[in-house]
């Protein structure tokens, strides 16, 4: 029928493309094509295909070095942690970082759940870096569906496809394939969620046992993450008072665990062993200080980072809405907010710089810009969501991929034959970690600056630095140093400053 009415198709006859639309029309309305475009439309509906398809996606170069130029500090100090694990102590009680020179690198931080998975497959796979982007993809994307059935659960479908699908694309997506327990942490605490709701609705003691078990994992992984967890006062209000009770019993083995490792074992383990890397807090006033003179920077964290600027207009849309109509979920959200205030007025001048500290509020954003979305035309409305969507995946999708300075994975090779493994070194990469990493070596990371300094590099020998790697490029830059030049590379420079 469409072949037929080609002839008839004249872009200078309107009469001719009008016959043209219609038997266009008439063709995808046939039996043999309805059924097809039917099950296009039930597909696009469903979470489970955009999910599996963004985990395909996010699969892709998954086994590259942590490079990417977002966050490669962070996610080389987890492959520390784990590799430490594996090469010098399992105990996941006393994780151990390479950047302490002398002393043994043991030091506080966030329970080391994430490192420790990675430590296991290495066990049994032998060492490699890209299993900690695996396990965080799978974890997080297993907790995207479990976000996705507990609020199908407690509210209903269309919503929960709305907000799964805002906050699958939001800061999330690149989130949850690097080497760090944000998204993680979220992930178990997600899981745990929908385990309790499972229990309310069940009544199985193992649904219970599951819920209480990911969410002190997730509590432990990254203490933010307990701000998820009032996302499931809708459940509790719509229970009876016997699963109310049973419910906030999950939740205590985690408060407990979390306030012992966070408030006592961590702050332990950096005074006891006498070095601290890891951020756990800064006063009030330090904090206030600094977003009052970065406002900008500051705000740019609420309305461009987290959903992208679409997302956060019906964000505020969201808000609205909760104001003018009852909703269950409105106490809930107010107390991700009463809870997020305190967390942020602790991270003197980290907030502003790093995104990832505003991860444990988004599902909670997600949900109430998922709200806003009731209010639009039907035919409008799949058409915004994708704007959100698309907005979410573009604007951070270079993260993904490195762009220079792949050598410095083999940094390791190319300093073997004159650093031996128990050999100190120091690298001018600054405050960061990653080209110590790549070398494989423990020592010390610093500023061209400071090792220009005769007294600095002094102090250094006398601690035990046999050498000073200076990096040409990507995390360092070429200096001329007064000591014995062993090694000059295109990558680096190595200077000995003892037998």
């Amino acid at each position: 029928m469409v072949c037929g009415c080609i002839p008839y198709l004249s872009f200078c006859s309107t009469d001719g493309w009008f016959k043209f639309t219609t038997c266009l029309r008439a063709a995808t309305q046939r039996t043999l094509l309805k059924p097809y475009f039917a099950h296009l439309l039930i597909l696009l509906k469903d979470f489970r295909f955009w999910l599996l398809a963004s985990v395909v996606q996010r699969l892709f170069f998954i086994d590259v070095a942590p490079l990417e130029m977002g966050h490669n500090w962070r996610q080389t100090t987890v492959c520390m942690v784990a590799r430490n694990f594996l090469e010098v102590d399992p105990n996941i009680f006393f994780p151990r970082v390479d950047m302490a020179g002398e002393l043994s690198g043991i030091t506080g931080m966030e329970f080391p759940l994430l490192n420790y998975i990675i430590y296991l497959f290495s066990v049994v796979l032998g060492y490699d870096h890209w299993y900690g982007r695996l396990i965080n993809l799978v974890v997080t994307a297993l907790s995207q569906w479990a976000f996705y059935r507990y609020l199908k659960s407690v509210f209903n479908p269309e919503l929960a496809f709305r907000a799964s699908m805002i906050l699958l694309f939001s800061l999330f997506y690149m989130y949850s394939r690097k080497i760090m327990p944000d998204t993680f942490s979220m992930g178990l605490c997600m899981i745990g969620m929908f385990s309790l709701e499972r229990f309310v609705t069940t009544r199985k003691w193992l649904w219970w046992g599951s819920g209480a078990l990911f969410v002190a994992l997730g509590v432990l992984s990254k203490l933010p993450s307990v701000l998820v967890l009032p996302l499931l006062l809708p459940l509790l209000q719509s229970s009876n008072w016997r699963e109310r009770v049973l419910t906030s019993a999950a939740l205590l083995p985690g408060a407990v665990a979390s306030a012992l490792w966070y408030f006592y074992w961590s702050p332990h383990l950096t005074d006891a062993f006498g070095y601290q890397h890891f951020f756990m807090g800064a006063p009030v006033a330090e904090t206030l200080n600094n977003l009052g003179n970065n406002l900008g920077e500051t705000l740019k964290m609420f309305y461009e980072r987290p959903l992208g600027f679409s997302g956060f207009l019906l964000f505020m849309g969201g808000l609205l809405v909760l104001a003018k109509q009852r909703d269950s979920a409105r106490f809930g959200l107010l107390t991700v907010l009463l809870l997020f205030v305190p967390f942020v007025l602790q991270t003197g001048d980290n907030f502003y710089k790093h995104e990832y500290y505003i991860i444990p509020v988004i599902p909670a954003m997600a949900y109430v810009a998922a709200r806003a979305l009731q209010l639009l035309p039907s035919r409008v409305l799949p058409f915004v969501l994708l704007i959100v969507c698309v907005e979410g995946l573009a604007r951070r999708w270079d993260d993904q991929f490195i762009k220079r300075g792949k050598e410095i994975a083999h940094l390791e090779e190319i300093i073997e034959p004159y650093v031996q493994e128990d050999q100190l070194v120091a690298i001018n990469s600054g405050v960061w970690p990653t080209a110590l990493y790549f070398a494989h070596r423990k020592g010390w990371i610093a500023y061209n600056e400071q090792l220009q300094d005769p007294d600095f590099v002094e102090r250094l020998r006398s601690r035990g630095c046999a050498f000073v790697l200076v990096m040409k490029k990507r995390f360092g830059s070429e200096i001329e140093l007064p000591y014995e030049r062993v090694l000059d590379h295109e990558l680096l420079i190595i200077y000995r400053l003892q037998e």
